[in-house]
């Protein structure tokens, strides 16, 4: 007789047990292994599309981090353009330049005191006033359009001297001032940051052979009614005035 199997309680503990195989189907997509499905190409990720947002004014974006705005003295030069452009020029970008401020330079244009000296950016019209108390007795300060005055050529050749403090927060308006004064031909004085003397905008823009400057240790200004505060970093950029030296500090 043969002996009968032995049960499957009495099987050695170290007899490997058999593993059975899950069916493996295909598709034409790729593998299914179970429940999990695998493709055999990943799929395409599509880009989400950033909404676009409003851009600032190149104006705005400059020192200060104004915003382009409407309906601003018309003194900087900011009237609306052909087309519907909108003004170009910077909330509180305008000052008023101390008297002590003027009185720091004025002996450098002691000769324009009987001359017509045009002041074209108009804040509050104080500033006038100081030059007028300094000495220069012609001096020629309205609320107007900076760019049409600058464009008449029966007003300018009236004029000996272009002194002022521009709103110069704004890259884009202060950009326009200097082509259009230096297109102009008169001399010009004019309060702005300190870079425009390394800037390749006045390289491109000026002769500078006829480029001078004057810097001053501080410069007080204010708003109407307010106290004054020093700005530092300022200069006077001075063209084709011919001073006595290139470089001078007050």
């Amino acid at each position: 007789r043969r002996a009968p199997p032995p049960s499957a309680e009495v099987l050695p503990e170290s007899m490997p047990k058999k593993r059975r195989k899950r069916p493996r189907t295909s598709s034409p997509q790729g593998e299914e292994i179970g429940t999990h499905f695998l493709p055999k190409t990943a799929p395409k990720k599509t880009k989400k599309k950033d909404k676009k947002r409003p851009s600032q004014s190149s104006a705005a974006v400059a020192e200060g981090g104004g915003v382009k705005r409407e309906n601003v003295s018309s003194s900087s030069g900011t009237k609306r353009e052909k087309g519907g452009g909108a003004r170009m020029s910077v909330i509180n970008d305008e000052w008023q330049t101390t008297i002590d401020s003027w009185r720091d330079i004025a002996h450098l244009f002691g000769d324009y005191k009987s001359r017509r000296v045009w002041m074209p950016f108009y804040y509050d019209g104080e500033c006038a006033k100081h030059l007028r108390k300094l000495g220069f007795k012609k001096v020629y300060h309205k609320r107007q359009d900076f760019f049409q005055k600058v464009n008449d050529p029966d007003f300018m050749q009236s004029i000996e001297l272009i002194w002022d403090n521009p709103p110069y927060t704004g890259a884009v308006l202060k950009e326009r001032i200097l082509r259009s004064l230096v297109a102009s031909g008169k001399k010009f004085v004019l309060l702005l940051p300190s870079s425009i003397l390394h800037s390749k905008l006045l390289q491109d823009i000026a002769d500078l052979g006829k480029v001078q400057c004057v810097i001053p240790r501080k410069v007080y200004v204010r708003k109407t009614g307010a106290d004054a505060v020093p700005f530092k970093y300022l200069v006077w950029l001075c063209y084709g005035t011919s001073l006595p030296r290139d470089i001078m500090f007050v």
